[in-house]
């Protein structure tokens, strides 16, 4: 099970949260982002949102946390 798999099963609860302020924070293998990034876009394109506005606000609203290596 990869944490794109959870993040698609929660999506519905995963952004009502992120709408109303909360914070992402992913960390681990660099190579993990890209599939995250795929399904985030994906979900987020199926909810009729636009992923890369969508994450744009998510950094401005220093929401988005990332820590790869």
């Amino acid at each position: 099970m990869y944490v794109q798999d959870k993040i698609e099963e929660y999506s519905d609860e995963i952004f009502k949260l992120l709408d109303e302020g909360a914070h992402i924070y992913f960390c681990g293998l660099r190579g993990m982002m890209p599939g995250i990034q795929d399904t985030l876009k994906r979900v987020a394109e199926q909810r009729g949102e636009n992923w890369d506005e969508k994450l744009s606000q998510l950094k401005k609203n220093k929401q988005w946390h990332v820590e790869v290596y």
